[in-house]
């Protein structure tokens, strides 16, 4: 009998029994990162958008947008080194809120601690009104 031919034996296997193959077993797929806790990773084809195409009421559980913002004090002269504004406006969204309700609209500085929620979604915008990036906190 040539080697081709011969059949061959495994142990602790009966004779004709079908083994399935490692690949074809089923694993959980993830739907989003770990360490994503708010869903950020699922909205950044938001990214280059303006602000209008986002529906916010439609983005689950807390949300908030960051805008740059301009002190309107008549003391604001204009900046020689081109930095940008020195504020933001900063507009939280809980959630199930409808668009319509007023969001709580506060100016802050960017140098001033910001709360950080791990749950909450965080859309930012450029001077432009288009989304910047999105993360979560």
């Amino acid at each position: 009998m040539s080697p081709t031919n011969a059949q061959q034996n495994f142990p602790n296997r009966a004779q004709g029994q079908y083994v399935r193959p490692a690949y074809l077993n089923p694993a959980p797929v993830p739907r989003i990162p770990a360490t994503d806790a708010c869903g950020s990773q699922l909205y950044q084809g938001l990214i280059g958008q303006p602000e209008g195409a986002i529906f916010i009421p439609g983005l689950p559980g807390s949300k908030r947008v960051l805008k740059p913002a301009f002190n309107e004090g008549f003391d604001q002269q204009e900046d020689p080194l081109g930095i940008g504004p020195d504020y933001i406006e900063v507009r939280d969204y809980l959630p199930n809120q409808s668009l319509y309700a007023p969001s709580i609209r506060t100016p802050g500085s960017l140098v001033a601690p910001i709360d950080f929620d791990n749950t909450r979604l965080t859309i930012e915008l450029d001077e432009n009104g288009l989304v910047q990036s999105l993360r979560c906190g």
